[in-house]
């Protein structure tokens, strides 16, 4: 493993008071590899800083790494553990102690400080503290499959759904293509209609139609739960989100493989889902563009640092061999069409296999366990 950076801080509730600690670990790319949270009863801003300076060191020796550097906005703790400042409280001479023992034994870490702006920690501490403790360690969260219905065979739409149910698939992913934006025309409003009779699945609906402003509130009204938008077919991007949200379904923004990620950070704090295509958007069982997979890792960073609840989706060529690498790029939910339904194998056994692939890729990604199976 490659030196990390792992960012730590701690928010505090009066001085002393409640306290939420937390510690990120990022490797070179910028990809978050781990975060821990917890919270403290009462504790002062320096005290709570050297936990989670402890934090960050616990984190460091779970992952099993061989060189780190500890970063904190804390301008006394960085100082007086690198001995420009000396400890003169009792209770922070303990914990610097400690902390200094830590680094010895240890070896290749190093402590460094950072502005509050650019400490990735620092949310997840106020959340901590928001929360009171509900948070103890929280992993990267559980990859999502999205099954989507472009390669399936819809002449049981009933039996189909029932058998995707049955397989484990999280959401329903429906492409709706309009013959302009993309060459082919696929489904529309009665489906989405249809399948909100069969299914409680979310239903992940994504427009691949120009100017689809008037179609949205349609869309949500007939019961997708998420609607998603191509960047380059709305003219106003802000407002298509705005009604989705208005209309009371999760917004996404979707970019075509040649579409520079800069596109969507405007939108980034009120966008609820990120969809990279992977290949060219209008037809299934085409191969993944190993060129996308840089813009996911660009697109994970920015999200951890301004809106982290924001799933990261990711589209075409999706399958076991090419699932890893895209949850190794920072992809919450993988979207796979052939790789489920033409896999040679039952839907059940192709989504198991998709999400073994995608956890070996991450050590802190649980995939879901079959009910009976170890």
């Amino acid at each position: 493993m490659n030196r990390l950076s792992i960012y730590v801080d701690a928010a505090v509730d009066g001085n002393p008071g409640p306290a939420g600690i937390a510690a990120v670990a990022v490797n070179e790319d910028g990809q978050i590899l781990a975060r821990r949270t917890h919270f403290v009863d009462q504790a002062t801003n320096n005290v709570a800083e050297y936990l989670a300076v402890l934090e960050g060191l616990a984190l460091f020796q779970e992952l099993n790494a061989s060189t780190a550097e500890i970063l904190t906005d804390s301008q006394l703790v960085a100082r007086q553990l690198s001995g420009q400042y000396r400890v003169r409280d009792p209770e922070l001479m303990a914990l610097h102690q400690k902390v200094a023992e830590i680094l010895v034994r240890l070896g290749g870490v190093t402590v460094g400080e950072i502005s509050r702006e650019d400490n990735q920690a620092h949310q997840w501490a106020v959340r901590a503290l928001r929360r009171k403790g509900a948070i103890s360690e929280e992993p990267v969260p559980m990859v999502k499959i999205a099954a989507s219905l472009l390669a399936a065979d819809l002449t049981d739409l009933r039996r189909l759904v029932s058998e995707l149910e049955e397989g484990g698939v999280d959401w329903l992913h429906i492409d709706v293509m309009d013959g302009h934006f993309v060459p082919n025309i696929t489904f529309g409003i009665p489906l989405i209609e249809h399948l909100k009779k069969l299914t409680s699945l979310p239903l992940d609906v994504h427009l691949m139609v120009e100017e689809p402003d008037p179609l949205l509130e349609k869309f949500v009204k007939a019961g997708a739960d998420i609607v998603t938008v191509h960047c380059e077919a709305s003219r106003h991007l802000h407002r298509s989100l705005d009604i989705i949200k208005g209309a009371g379904a999760r917004a996404g923004v979707a970019l075509n493989p040649a579409t520079p990620a800069l596109w969507v950070q405007p939108v980034l704090p009120i966008v609820d889902l990120i969809l990279v295509m992977t290949v060219d958007p209008g037809m299934a069982g085409q191969t993944l563009l190993p060129f996308t997979l840089p813009k996911v890792q660009r697109i994970r960073s920015w999200l951890e640092r301004r809106n982290p609840e924001t799933e990261l989706e990711v589209d075409g060529g999706v399958n076991e061999e090419t699932a890893g690498k895209c949850v190794a790029a920072g992809a919450s939910v993988l979207v796979s069409a052939t790789g489920i339904f033409q896999s040679r194998s039952s839907v059940k056994e192709a989504v198991k296999r998709l999400r073994e692939k995608a956890a070996r890729r991450h050590p802190l990604i649980r995939h879901h366990q079959e009910k009976g199976e170890g």
